[in-house]
């Protein structure tokens, strides 16, 4: 779904670095990809001023240029709050941990958030047993997103085209149009269901089901994961209890930020 909400403001440009958090902000807030144009209008500055800013921001990877010349929020900011310093408590201190633990504590599989970054699934607050170590700590690396269940709910729900995913992940393959329209049915799937379910390609013996959940009424989405190994019993059954917990945790952010 197109983000139809007012673009946020983000102040008066006044030194580089508020210019670079207005920048960010306005990425973090997208829900797709943004043209230097866009940028301009949104941040109020001017092309040439923000030609020069993005090139910084990219290379130090708070920034993506995509090959379309648009430009989305890079995975530098996750990777900080994967180190265990104060990003990553800003996290554990967010309000819908106590929804995830009690997600976790219904179902005793790998709950986590999963949040999309430039082409991958960084994520984050993840909680587990003893059972399930190893499946969590390889969920610490982003992972490539066509290739999760999180990563395509939220590639989906950002309506994003399957054949640029492969275009860049398969350059030159034959197998590119049948990967596409499989990944296409998949999306419209998912975006009707609101439900993505689905063996990870990328860690071994890993299954997952996501949800999306909208972080507040001007957040991001992010993606509610359950994760359990292949051989345990089938993530579906728990369906039900994900969605009661996405409902929970978007009613409580919406009343606490009235």
């Amino acid at each position: 779904m197109d983000d139809e909400r007012d673009p946020p403001t983000p102040g008066s440009a006044g030194g580089p670095l508020r210019k670079a958090l207005a920048v960010l902000e306005v990425l973090a807030e997208a829900a797709r990809p943004l043209t230097l144009s866009e940028l301009s209008r949104l941040v109020d500055l001017p092309k040439s001023t923000l030609h020069r800013l993005m090139r910084v921001l990219t290379d130090n990877g708070l920034a993506v240029r995509k090959e379309s010349k648009s430009y989305e929020l890079g995975t530098y900011l996750h990777r900080l709050a994967d180190t265990g310093g104060p990003g990553s408590a800003q996290w554990l201190n967010y309000p819908i941990t106590p929804f995830l633990i009690e997600l976790f504590q219904l179902t005793n599989r790998i709950v986590s958030l999963g949040t999309l970054s430039g082409a991958k699934v960084q994520h984050v607050g993840t909680l587990y047993g003893q059972e399930h170590v190893r499946l969590a700590m390889a969920l610490r690396q982003p992972v490539p997103a066509h290739r999760s269940a999180a990563g395509r709910l939220l590639l989906a729900m950002a309506k994003r085209n399957p054949a640029d995913l492969f275009a860049t992940t398969m350059p030159g393959s034959r197998v590119i149009p049948a990967r596409t329209d499989a990944m296409r049915r998949e999306f419209e799937r998912i975006r009707r269901t609101g439900l993505s379910y689905a063996r990870s390609e990328h860690i071994p013996g890993l299954v997952e089901l996501a949800a999306p959940v909208r972080l507040g009424r001007a957040g991001p989405m992010a993606a509610i994961v359950v994760g359990d190994t292949v051989t345990n019993r089938d993530l579906r059954s728990v369906a039900r209890v994900l969605l009661d917990t996405v409902d929970a945790i978007e009613q409580d952010l919406v009343c606490s930020a009235r």
